[in-house]
């Protein structure tokens, strides 16, 4: 079959922020970067291919947080609970190292041109890369593009990665000869046709490109990938798969890529050492996508071999933007599912709140701040989240316009302008984070983790946040190569800022995207060796006035909390969940 040339993928910015969201369902101002068009010499036939990297289910955006409520009593000052010092959180701080460092190599496709509109964002996917091998506290990762390998690194690392996101760019001859000579070596996406006869002696052949461009095209794709007996599927987006043929008395096929038409072919193979990912799993992903499959994939291959045997099922429940304006009717009703389960949580606590360019301190909602130190007695951890989870102070010149409500507005990215805010610095941030963690700290309440409004902030700004939080809960924005998009953590993490992410993989209720399907995602985790089931929950959809179809009742909550349970996941609190160390 003869080799089809595609055009070079180009990827748009995909901002999968997290923060609210009750109405809406389309990935809010992601953008679909324009095709570049090729044509293929040997048949003619033209080919265009728009790529879509990193996490592509939208968290928040169009969600609107309700009205402030309407009966706020101020707190009796005798009920507050008195002010706590301020002991710097070193929960996520790097431990002593319990086991030697591993070193493992990442290289990726080179970077096109600066000239060229078409930029392949192969570093960008080596950090997402980075990140997932963050899940062990002892493995050093080395990443360089493909051009640079020296020969014989592959052979002195645990484990070597290729990214190819470059259509038959040139592979060092070096690294193949590596490769051949029996270097553990995992192969992703383009190019390993490269490897000519040594692919035959691996027991494979390369028998072509299947790209999906039209709408017929993508229905008919290898999309869906069989592994371990669950069913992950890809985004229903313009696509590719290669296929390559396996020899299976000298090679082990541990997922398969199948079609509607009964089509399949080996989605991840191995042979020896070696292993191939038949397409970039760094495209497109969701919380059932095949992404999960090269997850759970990379303990393999790295060689933890104890990761099936010791790793248990583990659920963490998040309660979603916790504020001074809320009616505390939802959050008790909330609070009464939890405590009849008798199951661990956190929340995430805005320190000041202000809406319709008022502010709305604590202590003038006491029934909310009740309600507040309630789920504190239950044992739920406190998390800040943000100052104002709005612009106040930031976006505004001698007035409130422009600032946002809180909870609806961005705080550490300008996202109407898809920019960082000129405003923000690594000093700036760390002094807002203070004064919002002061504000808690004066409530009585000491807040362990962090969780950025919306999961979005400039990258910049990372290393100020893991001053005070070395450990958070989110999802993340990364950037490279002119690429900025999301990712999330099937697992814990040290992320390649330093950072300890507890995962936040299942989503949150919202329109579109229901109890049913967060079920669905804590089932397609469920099939990974180190499985966890993140969610989060925004308590306003239990509040008696809440219409439409993401709106929670007492059962509804408590029917998707023993749902996960019945999966076999155990509910834990976030600051117990840390990565683990390769043996």
């Amino acid at each position: 079959m003869q080799k089809l040339a595609p055009a070079l993928l180009t990827l748009s910015l995909v901002l999968a922020a997290c923060g609210n969201q009750t109405a809406g369902t389309g990935i809010d101002s992601a953008q679909i970067g324009s095709a570049q068009t090729t044509t293929d010499t040997q048949s003619g036939s033209t080919l265009m291919a728009v790529s879509q990297s990193g996490d592509a289910q939208s968290m928040f955006g169009k969600n609107v947080t309700p009205p402030p409520y309407r009966n706020m009593v101020p707190i009796d000052p005798a009920l507050l609970q008195p002010p706590l010092p301020d002991t710097p959180e070193n929960i996520g701080l790097r431990p002593q190292a319990t086991a030697p460092v591993k070193t493992v190599r990442v290289y990726y496709s080179d970077p096109l041109p600066t000239t060229s509109p078409y930029r392949d964002g192969g570093s960008f996917h080596a950090v997402l890369l980075k990140n997932l091998l963050g899940q062990y506290d002892n493995v050093q990762v080395i990443s360089r593009p493909i051009s640079q390998y020296v020969a014989g690194d592959a052979a002195s690392a645990l484990r070597t990665f290729y990214i190819g996101t470059v259509f038959d760019e040139k592979i060092p001859a070096s690294f193949l000869a590596d490769v051949a000579a029996g270097a553990p070596v995992s192969w992703i996406g383009y190019n390993v046709w490269e490897l000519g006869n040594t692919l035959g002696t691996l027991g494979l052949s390369y028998k072509g490109l299947h790209t999906a461009l039209s709408a017929g095209e993508i229905a008919a794709a290898y999309s869906t990938v069989n592994y371990k007996g669950y069913n992950y599927h890809k985004y229903p987006g313009q696509q590719e798969m290669v296929e390559l043929a396996a020899d299976p008395a000298r090679t082990e096929t541990l997922a398969t890529a199948t079609n509607v038409g009964g089509g399949s072919l080996p989605y991840l193979v191995r042979s020896g050492k070696f292993y191939y990912v038949a397409d970039n799993p760094f495209q497109y992903i969701t919380p059932t996508d095949r992404y999960l499959v090269l997850a759970d994939s990379l303990h393999k291959m790295l060689g933890d071999t104890q990761a099936a045997s010791t790793c248990k099922k583990q659920a963490i429940l998040r309660l979603e933007d916790i504020a001074s304006i809320n009616d505390p009717q939802a959050m008790s009703d909330t609070l009464d599912v939890i405590a009849a389960l008798k199951i661990p949580f956190a929340m995430t606590l805005i320190p000041e709140s202000w809406y319709g360019g008022v502010k709305y301190p604590w202590t003038s909602n006491g029934a909310q701040l009740l309600q507040v130190y309630r789920a504190l007695n239950m044992g739920g951890l406190a998390i800040q989240h943000g100052y104002t989870h709005n612009y106040q102070y930031l976006k505004r010149s001698g007035s409130v316009q422009g600032a946002g409500n809180s909870g609806d507005e961005w705080e550490f990215w300008d996202k109407e302008n898809n920019v960082a805010l000129p405003g923000l610095n690594t000093v700036t941030a760390r002094t807002r984070m203070q004064t919002g963690r002061n504000v808690l700290l004066g409530l009585g309440i000491s807040p362990r983790l962090w969780t950025t409004p919306h999961y979005e902030a400039d990258t910049s700004l990372y290393t100020a946040m893991t001053d005070i939080y070395p450990k958070v809960i989110e999802r993340r924005i990364y950037s490279a190569d002119g690429v900025r998009a999301g990712q999330f953590f099937p697992y814990p993490v040290r992320d390649a800022y330093g950072t300890q992410v507890v995962p936040e993989n299942l989503g949150n209720v919202q329109v579109g995207y229901g109890v049913s399907d967060i079920l669905e995602a804590a089932e397609a985790n469920k099939n990974l060796d180190c499985a966890y089931a993140s969610l989060f929950v925004h308590p306003y959809l239990l509040e008696a006035g809440a219409t439409g179809p993401d709106h929670l009742t007492k059962d509804t909550l408590k029917a998707m909390i023993v749902g996960i349970q019945q999966k076999g996941y155990t509910f834990v609190n976030p600051l117990d969940v840390t990565t683990r160390s390769l043996q």
